[in-house]
């Protein structure tokens, strides 16, 4: 299973995020949509990017690469799974999306985060976990990581409860 960043709006693909995952699970496939806010631009290049990559994919997306994942999810069958870490669905570039007919998808947001509004992740009803952090989550990237790990898990060996 490939790990797939997908970063936000004000970071490029190589911050705190990517080389965390980096170091825990060696290579990470990070699509360069720096610079490019218009998720209808976005989306193209990150598929371009993925064109050649086997895949199954699971896609960690941060704040707007949240939002870019949830799009990409729908027209790439190889997104096996999902982390979303404060993801942007509070734009109206999430009108329409849905949290039915996800892969297994779990947000992390912060209650201090000053961004992304946390109810928007609240409202869309997949499982939360709610972290004394702010929009970046530099102090939950060693939840991410588990959270990552526990989604390799369960990809590998189909139980929910892989870790407990």
């Amino acid at each position: 299973m490939q790990i797939v960043f997908l970063h936000g709006l004000e970071t490029g693909p190589y911050g705190k995020k990517y080389q965390a995952l980096k170091q825990m699970f060696g290579a990470v496939v990070a699509p360069d949509c720096e610079g490019v806010k218009d998720p209808t631009e976005r989306l193209p290049i990150i598929q371009q990017h993925l064109e050649h990559e086997p895949g199954p994919f699971l896609v960690v997306g941060s704040s707007a690469g949240g939002l870019m994942a949830l799009r990409l999810q729908q027209v790439d069958p190889r997104v096996a799974c999902m982390v979303l870490c404060a993801p942007a669905i509070h734009t109206e570039a999430a009108a329409g999306l849905s949290p039915e007919g996800l892969p297994p998808t779990i947000i992390i947001h912060g209650i201090h985060d000053d961004v992304v509004p946390i109810d928007s992740s609240r409202c869309f009803r997949i499982p939360l976990l709610e972290v004394e952090d702010g929009h970046r989550l530099d102090n939950s990237i060693p939840l991410i990581l588990l959270e990552v790990f526990r989604m390799k898990l369960t990809h590998m060996f189909g139980s929910k409860n892989a870790l407990n």
